[in-house]
């Protein structure tokens, strides 16, 4: 494969929610975006999830408080089926 930069990592929960709307900072709610606690990771920030690939932090949510990124699937993105809560390390990139 190809090398990632990153700044630095976070060891983060993890959970999923479904493609559709706009999310916290305007962007479409699709499979380029997770949504983290912005005093954690600032939203617009550029992510690295192992098995995920390149994210952009650019929605909150209400349980999303401290170390969780909930990565948004679309809805017939195998992953769903069996993803559940775990742990990924999120590189920071920059």
């Amino acid at each position: 494969g190809k090398s990632v930069s990153f700044s630095y990592y976070i060891d983060c929960d993890s959970t999923f929610y479904y493609a559709g709307g706009t999310t916290a900072s305007g962007l479409p709610a699709d499979e380029r975006v997770v949504a983290v606690d912005p005093r954690v990771i600032p939203l617009g920030t550029e992510i690295y999830i192992p098995g995920i690939g390149k994210r952009i932090a650019a929605d909150t949510g209400g349980a999303i408080k401290g170390n969780i990124v909930d990565i948004c699937f679309n809805r017939d993105n195998p992953l769903t089926a069996t993803y559940g809560r775990r742990g990924v390390r999120v590189y920071i990139l920059g």
